[in-house]
């Protein structure tokens, strides 16, 4: 599969057209690389107003319904970021309905590492199976709905 191309509106509203290379159907979801930055992303094909071209005759269930509603906040702990900057961090996850938590917990869903993250925490973390996300990641996530890339450490 080469490329597939729909029109999207994001989790804030924002509708716009994309373009994915090397794209793959997982159950409600597209994943792929963006032609535009060339970057990973993953789209909800509920959230696809219209393919563009012949994309809806490639894919297998072009409107799939939306994920079902969690009833528990997704868990998130930051690490390696100055004190200052982690209190703004923690604010804007609790303010978009993440439970912020202090240490790697059973539930925890995403570790957000800043550039003095312990190795140890990224480890215990991995090994938990979260998603380990960088800041630009957490912020594009929370305005885009996307999940990001991985980060790598």
């Amino acid at each position: 599969m080469s490329s597939i191309s729909f029109n999207y509106t994001d989790s804030r509203g924002h509708t716009t057209d994309w373009t994915v290379e090397h794209w793959k159907e997982s159950g409600r979801y597209i994943q792929g690389i963006c032609t535009v930055d060339e970057q990973f992303r993953t789209f909800r094909k509920d959230r696809i107003n219209r393919f563009l071209g012949e994309g809806e005759a490639v894919i297998t269930q072009p409107y799939s319904p939306p994920p079902p509603k969690v009833d528990t906040e997704p868990e998130i702990c930051f690490t390696g970021f100055p004190k200052v900057q982690r209190a703004v961090l923690e604010e804007l996850a609790a303010n978009n309905k993440m439970a912020v938590k202090k240490d790697v917990t059973k539930g925890l869903e995403f570790l957000c590492c800043g550039p003095n993250a312990g190795p140890s925490k990224v480890a215990k973390a991995r090994d938990r199976g979260c998603l380990i996300i960088d800041e630009p990641g957490l912020k594009s996530m929370l305005d885009t709905g996307e999940l990001p890339e991985p980060w790598e450490d």
